[in-house]
């Protein structure tokens, strides 16, 4: 009964803690003018970032950008469900689904919402990892949706790193300085032969794994 009530509460609690997060601290970006004129123009995309980064995303988009179009796809499972209500206290849209589970129907779901103007947020390496590993999901949607993908990436001076979780989730505390960072978009073409499929996957993954240096530099961070 005690940890049904926890699991009722912390997504509420999480979402305020973020919220928390991102109002008492210093946040800069770099190399934001190609995502603002996306917005700004009226134009979508698919952005991707490492699942150990996730939990600032939907407080960026939502309070630093007043965006709440943003469609995601989490796993059916039970930290699944808990992910959805984290992300859906930020106005995001989620899809059920994974590899292994419901994973062509919740693809073809989010095909049609970004026919209907919504953006789509991905993890390219979960929700199981391996860490830092493309995997081949988000080139399917950028190939069937014809959308850029754009690398974001972001680092926190103050945070707490969770290194026995498989993709040593950071945590940021407040006051922090925040750094984002965006890589420059990946265009993906509609043929996917599986040799264009192995380089799209490591030229996604090494821009994603240069943002995240850059940003790491930018928080304080030593590499």
């Amino acid at each position: 009964m005690a940890s049904d009530l926890l699991n009722s509460l912390a997504p509420s609690l999480a979402a305020g803690y973020i919220r928390l997060v991102g109002t008492a601290s210093h946040w800069e970006y770099e190399d934001f003018e190609p995502v603002r004129e996306f917005f700004e123009g009226g134009r979508r995309a698919i952005f991707a970032f490492w699942h150990n980064r996730f939990i600032l995303m939907p407080y960026f988009y939502r309070h630093r950008q007043g965006r709440s179009r943003i469609a995601v796809i989490v796993s059916p499972s039970r930290d699944g469900r808990l992910v959805e209500d984290f992300i859906g206290r930020f106005g995001f849209r989620t899809v059920r689904g994974s590899s292994s589970r419901d994973g062509e129907k919740a693809m073809i779901s989010l095909v049609r919402l970004l026919r209907q103007d919504w953006n789509a947020a991905v993890t390219p390496d979960g929700p199981r990892g391996p860490r830092y590993r493309v995997q081949d999901g988000i080139l399917t949607l950028a190939a069937i949706s014809g959308l850029p993908i754009v690398p974001v990436s972001c680092s926190a001076s103050l945070r707490l790193v969770f290194r026995g979780s498989w993709d040593h989730f950071r945590l940021p505390l407040p006051g922090s300085r925040i750094r984002m960072v965006f890589g420059q978009p990946l265009a993906v073409g509609k043929n996917l032969e599986e040799r264009t499929r192995d380089n799209l996957r490591e030229e996604l993954r090494r821009r994603l794994r240069r943002a995240d240096r850059r940003a790491e530099t930018l928080a304080g961070h030593r590499r």
